[in-house]
């Protein structure tokens, strides 16, 4: 299928801090009003509306082109903060990413406990986690093209 791929708020906000003089670091979070009074309610509001106008931006485009039924889903830390005020995202779950690696775990489990034969398991000495083959390529496996 495809996807998009920008930075993220961190990263933003870490590239502004440290390219620019005299910037304080300042909390990632919905500012009090869009036009801040100060540089830390200034920052926040650009930070906060620009990467919200930018998600928005990209979902409004995504949307033309996959359909209305398309379901979109915010996850990660920060996807609360964006996901709630989007006008595209109808749902968080800060936790799919660790859900997904649960099921990868559970997987590989089976996978293990189908790949070593009942007699070598009583008798085979410990061995590390990492021992059996997986069902996916390691990061440090050579590419293919």
């Amino acid at each position: 299928m495809g996807g998009v791929i920008c930075p993220g708020i961190g990263i933003s906000a870490d590239a502004l801090f440290q390219r620019t003089a005299r910037l304080p670091r300042v909390e990632i979070r919905k500012p009090g009003r869009v036009i801040g009074t100060n540089t830390v309610g200034s920052l926040q509001s650009g930070l906060y509306y620009g990467y919200l106008g930018l998600v928005d931006g990209i979902l409004e485009r995504l949307v033309d082109e996959m359909g209305p039924e398309t379901h979109v889903l915010a996850t990660g830390g920060l996807g609360a903060l964006i996901g709630t005020a989007s006008r595209f995202i109808k749902d968080v779950d800060e936790f799919l990413t660790l859900e997904g690696l649960r099921i990868i775990w559970d997987r590989n489990q089976s996978f293990r406990r189908e790949a070593t034969p009942k007699a070598a398991k009583a008798t085979a000495p410990a061995r590390p986690p990492d021992a059996d083959a997986k069902p996916w390529p390691s990061p440090k496996a050579p590419r293919t093209r």
